[in-house]
C-alpha cells in the first residue's frame, strides 16, 4: 500500500525520484500523464503552488488572470477521476509529486491546505477548509478546461459539489502526494513536528539491491578492475568509521551519486577470436575436394558455435550477415553453394571446380575476407574522472568532512599543511581511490614465487607443482 502523503527520503543518489514515479506511482496504478511534478526551492510560494493571479498583455492592455497551481491541477484531476466513477467507471489515482520537498518553506508554501493532510479511514480528508474566490475560480477554470464544459461543478458526485457550494475544499482518496528529500542537504528549512506526522516517511537505503548490472559494475579509473559498486561500499564504510558528523545518514552516498556513462567498444572478430577464424580457413581449403561436404558441414557447426559465443548484441548481425536458415542443408546462406547433388557443399575458387562470387552469392574465401573484417561492439560501462572530481569528491570536502578533514588526510598519509585546499585535494584523487579499495593481492602467485624462491636456494633439487585449488 503507497500512504496517501508519503516522502522518500535518504542520502543523495538513493533514486527517490525513480522510486517515486516508476515504484510508487506504478504501484498506484498511476501513468505518467496522471502525475503532476512540481519542485520546491527557497522561493517557491503558496501562490505558485495552489493559485494565484498573474498579469498578461493583450492588445497592449494588461490583463490579469487566474493561474492554477500543481495542487489545484492535481486536485481537478482527481476530482474529474471521481466523476467518472460516479458515473461507472473504475476509479483512477492521481500523484502530486513534490521533488526537494525540503527545500521550500512547507508551512508557507501549504498554507491552509496543511489542514487538509489529515485524511479519515476512507482516504478522505477529515477536515474542509474555507477557501477564497480566487481558488475556487482557479479550480473551476480548470475542471472547466479539462472536462470541455462551462458550469462543472454542478455535475461533480453529491459530496465534492455541497462541498464546493460551502467554498470550501477537500482532498479525494484518488489524490496522493508523494515528496522526495535528500537528508544531505544543508541549506533545508525547518519542518515542524506537526507538518511531518501528517506524513509517512520511507528511508531510501544507499545500498546497491535492485540496481541494474551495467550500474553496479561500472569500472572505475584504477590500476585494476574495481567496479562502482565496490568502490561505493568502501567509501560508506570509511565515512561510518571516521565521519565525525552527529548525523551519518545525511553523509553517505548513494549508488546513482554518480551514473555510469556508457561506451562502445569495437573489435574485428578475427582479433577477437582467432583460432575459430583459423578452422574455418582450413576447412574452406578443402571445399574443392573429394572432402569438401564434410568439411562444409564442418565450417557450418564451427560458424554457428562461434556466434553462439558471442553476446546476443553481436550473435544477430553475425548471422544475418551469412544468411543464417536453420532450415537449409548448409545454413549461411551468403557463401554461394553446389547444390546439383544430393549432398552439397560451399563452393571455393580452388580445387577440382572453380568458382566466383556472382549473383548466386560469394565464394568461401571472399565470405571470409568480409569475416576478417565483421566488427564486435561491446557496450562498457565507467565513471568517468571528470564526475568524480567534479561531483563525488566536491561532496566529500564540502559536505561530508567539511568541519574535519582530518580523516582524509590520515587515509591519505598526509599532513594537515598539504591538505588544505580542494585542489589539493583533486591531485589526490587516484591515491584516494587507491588507499581505499587496494589492489586484492594474488595469493596464489604470491605462495607459487615464494616455493619458487624455497627451491632455487635448495641444495638438493626437487619438483613442485603448486595446486591452487
Amino acid at each position: 500500500m503507497v500512504e496517501h502523503q508519503l516522502i522518500l527520503f535518504g542520502p543523495p543518489g538513493t533514486s527517490k525520484s525513480h522510486r517515486a514515479r516508476a515504484e510508487k506511482a506504478n504501484d498506484l496504478g498511476v501513468d505518467k500523464a496522471r502525475i503532476v511534478p512540481v519542485t520546491f526551492h527557497p522561493d517557491y510560494s503558496y501562490g505558485e503552488f495552489v493559485a494565484r493571479l498573474l498579469p498578461r498583455t493583450q492588445d497592449k492592455q494588461i490583463e490579469y488572470h487566474v493561474h492554477a497551481g500543481p495542487f489545484i491541477r492535481a486536485l481537478a484531476m482527481a476530482f474529474v477521476y471521481q466523476l467518472e466513477a460516479f458515473n461507472g467507471r473504475e476509479l483512477q489515482n492521481v500523484v502530486l509529486l513534490l521533488d526537494e520537498i525540503n527545500r521550500g518553506n512547507c508551512a508557507e508554501i501549504f498554507g491552509d491546505v496543511f489542514q487538509l493532510l489529515d485524511r479519515d479511514d476512507d482516504g478522505w480528508s477529515s477536515y474542509e477548509i474555507s477557501v477564497s474566490d480566487l481558488v475556487l475560480e482557479a479550480l473551476e477554470a480548470e475542471l472547466e478546461r479539462v472536462l470541455g464544459y462551462p458550469e462543472p461543478f454542478s455535475e461533480l458526485p453529491e459530496r465534492l459539489a455541497q462541498c464546493l457550494a460551502r467554498r470550501q475544499l477537500c482532498l479525494p482518496p484518488n489524490l496522493h502526494m508523494i515528496g522526495t528529500m535528500n537528508t544531505s542537504d544543508e541549506s533545508i528549512y525547518f519542518m515542524d513536528s506537526a507538518f511531518k506526522r501528517r506524513w509517512h516517511f520511507e528511508f531510501c537505503p544507499e545500498g546497491f539491491d535492485q540496481v541494474p548490472p551495467e550500474q553496479c559494475g561500472a569500472l572505475m579509473p584504477s590500476a585494476w578492475a574495481l567496479t562502482w559498486q565496490t568502490f561505493v561500499t568502501a567509501l560508506n564504510r570509511f565515512i561510518r568509521e571516521r565521519c565525525t558528523a552527529p548525523r551519518l545518514d545525511d553523509k553517505l552516498v548513494g549508488p546513482w551519486f554518480i551514473k555510469a556513462r556508457r561506451k562502445i567498444n569495437t573489435q574485428a572478430l578475427s582479433e577477437a577470436y582467432p583460432e575459430h577464424l583459423r578452422v574455418l580457413e582450413a576447412c574452406a581449403k578443402k571445399f574443392g575436394t573429394l572432402r569438401g561436404v564434410q568439411e562444409s558441414k564442418t565450417f557450418d557447426e564451427t560458424l554457428k558455435a562461434l556466434a553462439e559465443e558471442l553476446s546476443e548484441a553481436n550473435q544477430k548481425p553475425l548471422l544475418e550477415h551469412g544468411g543464417y536458415d536453420e532450415s537449409a542443408q548448409l545454413k549461411f546462406t551468403k557463401i554461394r553453394s553446389e547444390s546439383g547433388h544430393a549432398n552439397p557443399y560451399y563452393c571455393s575458387g580452388k580445387g577440382i571446380k572453380k568458382f566466383k562470387s556472382d549473383e548466386k552469392g560469394l565464394i568461401v574465401e571472399d565470405y571470409l575476407k568480409e569475416l576478417y573484417e565483421f566488427e564486435l561492439q561491446e557496450l562498457s560501462h565507467h565513471i568517468d574522472r571528470a564526475d568524480i572530481v567534479g561531483k563525488l569528491f566536491f561532496y566529500l570536502w564540502d559536505n561530508v568532512f567539511e568541519r574535519d578533514k582530518s580523516p582524509l588526510c590520515t587515509l591519505l598519509g598526509l599532513e594537515h599543511q598539504q591538505l588544505r585546499t580542494f585542489g589539493q585535494f583533486v591531485e589526490q584523487a587516484e591515491r584516494f581511490v587507491e588507499c581505499l579499495c587496494p589492489k586484492p593481492i594474488d595469493i596464489h602467485a604470491l605462495f607459487e614465487t615464494e616455493f619458487e624462491k624455497v627451491a632455487a636456494a635448495s641444495e638438493e633439487k626437487f619438483d613442485f607443482k603448486f595446486d591452487k585449488a
